[in-house]
């Protein structure tokens, strides 16, 4: 299975502006209607899995699709580095939680389980046509991107009474064996969304967030199963759930959008669009006139400076 063939069944294609118009109306309609929020997530190239970069990196690094048991000790091993250096107390925040240490990681560059969201439909579509430059040289802008909207509705832990006080602690509620932690069944097939206090201009900036949980795995609390669906006819199968981790590495389902059917999917929908590469260019132009959204608006401060500022200039 290629991560194309996983995420094919379910994507609506957009070759233009005017198509995002349209599916972004179209998701906020259904926002508004059924009280649902959604969080969005884009990505420059329509074939790259919906991975964390913990996830990826480990997986290229160990050359194998990893289990929730293989990530945690990786995670763990990461916290504990981060603590022989003294980086998760300082003077001016004191001791942060583990949650805000996970978002100061990802922030600059080191690998989490937490991927980046935003709560804006349209920086998520920035994101998907962003241009994106390798050494002096503009990359990427051949490929048809991808625009993920998920259904966050009741797994956004700020807005629940059972999973708040997760921005706060300070040691991994998942952590395998805790007392008083998710169980893992439940970890392993529930996806969360985290909207962290805007502490920092680009959070602002993006009203930006994460999205994280356990590696999928089959079996629920309930006994029921948790699998990835082959196509949106049930007839079809599912994916062994190995096959459906290369693709995703969070347990969401992905959902085909068909407003003009009013179907409903279940709390926790994923919903993929395509967007075709020859429409990067002028989507890319129209969020620039109509919101500002360019390098320096998305990424306000030094490290979107050093990563944007002067993407020509080749480096050694």
């Amino acid at each position: 299975m290629s991560v194309e063939d996983f995420w094919r069944p379910f994507e609506v294609e957009i070759k233009d502006f005017d198509g995002l118009l349209t599916v972004i109306n179209q998701v906020m309609e259904k926002a508004v209607s059924k009280n649902i929020k959604f969080a969005w997530r884009g990505q420059i190239d329509a074939s790259w899995s919906l991975h964390s970069s913990l996830y990826r990196r480990m997986n290229l690094t160990k050359g194998k699709v990893l289990t929730e048991d293989d990530i945690g000790k990786d995670e763990r091993d990461i916290l504990a580095d981060l603590h022989r250096w003294g980086l998760h107390s300082s003077s001016q925040t004191g001791r942060l939680s583990i949650l805000n240490q996970l978002a100061m990681l990802q922030h600059y560059g080191a690998p989490t389980r937490l991927i980046d969201i935003t709560f804006n439909a349209w920086v998520g579509a920035w994101f998907a046509v962003e241009e994106k430059w390798s050494n002096g040289q503009q990359v990427h802008e051949d490929k048809d991107a991808r625009l993920f909207a998920f259904d966050v509705t009741d797994r956004l832990i700020n807005e629940s009474e059972v999973y708040r006080s997760w921005e706060d602690d300070l040691s991994r509620p998942w952590k395998e064996g805790r007392d008083d932690g998710i169980d893992k069944k439940e970890w392993t097939t529930s996806v969360f969304a985290w909207k962290p206090a805007n502490l920092d201009a680009r959070i602002a900036a993006q009203n930006g967030g994460f999205l994280f949980g356990g590696i999928p795995a089959s079996n629920k609390p309930d006994r029921k199963k948790f699998q990835f669906p082959k196509s949106p006819n049930y007839k079809d199968g599912w994916w062994p759930i190995e096959e459906g981790r290369k693709a995703c590495c969070v347990a969401a389902r992905p959902h085909v959008f068909e407003p003009a059917k009013g179907k409903g999917a279940g709390s926790g929908a994923l919903y993929t669009f395509r967007i075709k590469a020859d429409a990067k260019q002028d989507i890319r132009r129209r969020l620039d006139k109509l919101f500002g959204y360019r390098h320096s608006t998305i990424y306000p401060d030094f490290s979107g400076f050093s990563s944007f500022a002067t993407p020509k200039i080749k480096s050694y």
